[in-house]
């Protein structure tokens, strides 16, 4: 071999590497992916928003559930706050229930409505403790000039009734 004879391959360039691809604009997979994601987080915050709007009353009727004096020992003071008591769940059923005609009912048909719409948990026959035995006071106490209700027991009742309207469809 020659000494003198140079190598060949000397004269050629170094590899040329492609330019690092850009983040920007990403491709089409990705712009789907964040229009699916978009798409699910508007719907997610809708659908809170409705449920929120809807737990509003409940929230409201138990915060003023919790400010009347239901221990009070006073048969004067009792009806009065049997009368608060009435008033605020005709006022929770009207906004709570606005397809149904709950202003107009009275009597035996206001009765048979909280029944009715009790919860399901309260509907089961073995553990029904919202009946009309225990609503009764709502009618026939509500205009005496004194009660003589356990106004602690039905206020339980009352806001078993208003905690489990939540869970209704």
């Amino acid at each position: 071999m020659n000494p003198t004879v140079q190598n060949p391959l000397a004269a050629l360039k170094d590899i040329h590497l492609p330019p690092t691809p850009s983040w920007w604009p990403p491709a089409p997979g990705w712009w789907l992916v964040t229009l699916l994601l978009l798409a699910v987080i508007s719907y997610g915050l809708i659908k809170w928003q409705q449920r929120q709007r809807r737990l509003r009353p409940i929230k409201l009727a138990l915060a003023e559930l919790a400010q009347l004096d239901l221990k009070t020992e006073n048969p004067e003071q009792r009806h009065l706050v049997l009368q608060e008591l009435s008033a605020l769940i005709r006022r929770f059923c009207i906004v709570f229930f606005p397809q149904t005609p709950v202003a107009g009912l009275c009597g035996e048909a206001w009765l048979d409505f909280l029944i009715q719409e009790a919860p399901a948990k309260s509907q089961n026959k073995a553990e029904n403790r919202l009946t009309d035995k225990a609503l009764r006071p709502l009618l026939e106490e509500t205009y005496a000039p004194t009660s003589n209700t356990d106004l602690v027991n039905l206020g339980q009742l009352i806001k078993e009734w208003f905690s489990g309207q939540r869970w209704r469809s």
